[in-house]
């Protein structure tokens, strides 16, 4: 059987702190108790909304860091997922946007289903009494605020996935850690429900972000990870470095219509018939020529008038709050990541290439975005294959069970190397990419791919990137910068990692001039 370890936390100082959300009463929780329940891995939307979804069977919630949600922008949820065309031109527009590498059957069923899913998360009181929240954070408030009611979900803070323990290839345990306590749970089932890994580069939009861990861990499994290299970055992030805030981004309806960019002498850039991915390189082009780029926004605040707690009062209250005014001045911007596209391979249900994992959210890869991602389609497949990934766990799962308690495990090294990866993702994974910055970077960072997790998701994101030798979507090659006739997948397994790495190396002209040692 388990070890019977105790994992205590006191939350009701957090549950204070986090406006219109608690969670659940100080508590220990012994594993033993525990054993055999669903293990959802993520407290952020994706998580919480899988939980929900698993109407009254038990099942067990964990958040590695702080569970929170960090708004990227001040759009109106409900006008960004239901005001912005029916879902055949959403599907449409999300196709286009894909560059070819976007599922259609996935496009379909998500888009199909868009409206059910919106009703029922309607069906809350809360939201049936109020009315949608404008903005994730609220929206998540309201859910966390929910589920911490349910008696049926276990939620455990402060507490990490180290390993998945497997026997003939199905999942049949989780090791969990808080501090340097470790425990073993014997599950059949476990739902990656994590982010991406906008956190490598320093910048992202949003301290909710993290370093791939679920990747990570996933792939030391064996799982296949698809299309790592895309990543989307909003090309309008305050550039406020100097004030200590964290960044936020312009919201799209203030700048999709019309952009007016400036460098630092007020020369005029030319943004014209760019979208989102062609905006976010022309701004950190100029950032790599040491130029700064200004957003000017006095044409669309002229003649608007502001109504309190809309998404211009909103905005204008967060410019004001770093203390700038863009009615009076126009905004300094840089480009920041703001999605991960690419992770976990996922059918629309969440089924991975390994038996008893599941994977929702930002950590996996559904096939919906294909090479770019859309404002809005982040959350509509969380809220859509959330419930989707609950139906499949329930159908799916079966009862019996295995003692793993007595499997050793070899656990993995989380985040222990971000500060050094971060300026080689940085140099590499950027809005433009080059092969030689490329293979640089992937060569320092493989060395410690083998014992940090955060390294083995920037390894194969630089991989797939070196991969891809064409630009598309949200991928641009500097040295390759046509699209390919054909679209394809780039897929990675931990295990061919290594081969890899020592292919790239062999076509590299100049190998005397770079430090090629790799594990």
């Amino acid at each position: 059987m388990s070890e019977k370890i105790d994992f205590d936390w006191n939350c009701k100082n957090r549950a204070r702190q986090r406006k219109g959300c608690g969670m659940v009463a100080a508590h220990t929780v012994n594993l033993e108790k525990l054993r055999g329940q669903p293990l959802i891995v993520g407290a952020g939307i994706a998580g919480v909304l899988v939980a929900l979804h698993m109407n009254d069977a038990p099942c067990i919630l964990i958040a590695g860091r702080e569970p929170q949600v960090t708004d990227t922008g001040a759009d109106s949820l409900f006008s960004l997922l239901k005001e912005t065309g029916s879902p055949a031109e959403r599907a449409a527009r999300t196709l286009r946007a894909g560059k070819g590498l976007a599922r259609l059957d996935v496009v379909q069923c998500i888009m199909g289903r868009m409206d059910q899913a919106l009703t029922g998360l309607a069906q809350f009181d809360f939201i049936r009494t109020h009315g949608w929240p404008d903005t994730e954070s609220a929206l998540y408030a309201i859910l966390f605020g929910i589920l911490a009611k349910r008696k049926n979900v276990t939620i455990i803070p402060a507490t990490a996935l180290r390993q998945l323990v497997l026997v003939e290839g199905h999942v049949r345990g989780a090791v969990l850690a808080t501090g340097d306590r470790i425990g073993i749970l014997d599950t059949n089932v476990v739902i990656m429900a994590g982010s991406g890994a906008c956190g490598l580069f320093g910048d992202d939009l949003g301290s909710s972000h993290g370093t791939g861990a679920c990747m990570a861990i996933a792939a030391r499994a064996g799982a296949t990870l698809c299309d790592m290299e895309f990543v989307r970055f909003d090309p309008f992030a305050l550039s406020i470095e100097t004030t200590g805030k964290t960044s936020f981004a312009v919201p799209p309806l203030l700048w999709e219509e019309s952009v007016s960019l400036l460098n630092e002498s007020g020369h005029r850039l030319d943004g014209t018939g760019k979208d989102s991915d062609g905006l976010a390189r022309l701004v950190q082009q100029n950032k790599d020529t040491g130029h700064s780029v200004f957003l000017d926004l006095s044409k669309q605040f002229s003649g608007q008038s502001v109504v309190a707690g809309d998404h211009l009062d909103r905005f204008l209250k967060q410019c004001g709050n770093v203390g700038l005014d863009p009615r009076k001045e126009a905004l300094p911007v840089k480009a920041a990541a703001a999605f991960h596209i690419g992770g976990i391979m996922a059918d629309i249900a969440g089924r991975t290439s390994i038996a008893g994992l599941w994977a929702c959210g930002e950590c996996a890869s559904t096939g919906l975005h294909g090479a770019s991602a859309l404002p809005g389609n982040a959350l509509l497949e969380m809220i859509v294959c959330s419930e989707m990934v609950a139906e499949s766990v329930l159908n799916e799962s079966k009862n019996m069970q295995i003692d793993v308690s007595m499997i050793t495990p070899d656990l993995s090294v989380p985040n222990g190397a971000e500060g050094m990866l971060r300026p080689f993702v940085k140099m590499a994974l950027g809005p433009v990419r080059e092969g030689a910055s490329l293979r640089q970077a992937l060569f320092r960072v493989s060395r410690l791919a083998s014992c940090d997790d955060a390294a083995l998701v920037a390894q194969m994101m630089m991989i797939s990137a070196c991969q891809r030798e064409e630009s598309r979507g949200a991928h641009f090659r500097s040295d390759f910068t046509a699209e390919a006739s054909v679209a394809h997948h780039t897929e990675l397994c931990e295990k061919s990692l290594a081969a890899m790495v020592r292919s790239i190396a062999y076509n590299v002209h100049d190998l005397n001039t770079m430090d090629l040692q790799t594990h």
